[in-house]
């Protein structure tokens, strides 16, 4: 749990300082800094990742669009959540268009499940954390997305 947090402090510490930079016209000086630094975060992140899945010895239930999953599909989820992780990483820092909509596919599915996890089981300091610094990651990829050409 305190890889997701340090994960949602280095985006929200981007976000927090690049979005309002982006807005006000810096949009050329940025394109090494924000995006190269979401996908460092990103490689970075798979590790404490797969970190967080071993602690508990493969036996988390995670959830897929809101639907919590179980035997071998939650097995199958957890073990690609590193390698999604990674992919989005090398995919920000060589600025593939794909790892744009693979970033707004991970996001969605992101949302989804802390929304409806706000739904059926009420507050948790993860979901609220996933929810106040992932909705602006999601805006601010989005107005990036031109910056995804190859």
């Amino acid at each position: 749990m305190k890889y997701a947090i340090i994960t949602a402090a280095y985006l929200a510490v981007v976000g927090l300082i690049a979005v309002p930079l982006h807005f006000y016209g810096f949009r050329r000086t940025l394109r090494t800094f924000d995006l190269t630094f979401f996908g460092v975060a990103f490689i970075l992140s798979a590790f404490g990742e797969l970190a967080n899945i071993m602690s508990t010895n493969w036996r988390y239930h995670p959830k897929f669009f809101g639907m919590t999953t179980t035997g071998a599909v939650a097995v199958g989820i957890l073990a690609a959540q590193p390698v999604l992780h990674l992919a989005i990483g090398y995919g920000f820092l060589t600025l593939r268009r794909w790892a744009f909509y693979l970033a707004i596919f991970y996001a969605g599915d992101v949302l989804t499940s802390t929304v409806l996890g706000f739904v059926q089981e009420g507050f948790g300091r993860i979901r609220t954390i996933f929810l106040v610094f992932l909705t602006p990651f999601l805006i601010y990829i989005i107005a990036r997305r031109a910056q995804f050409k190859r």
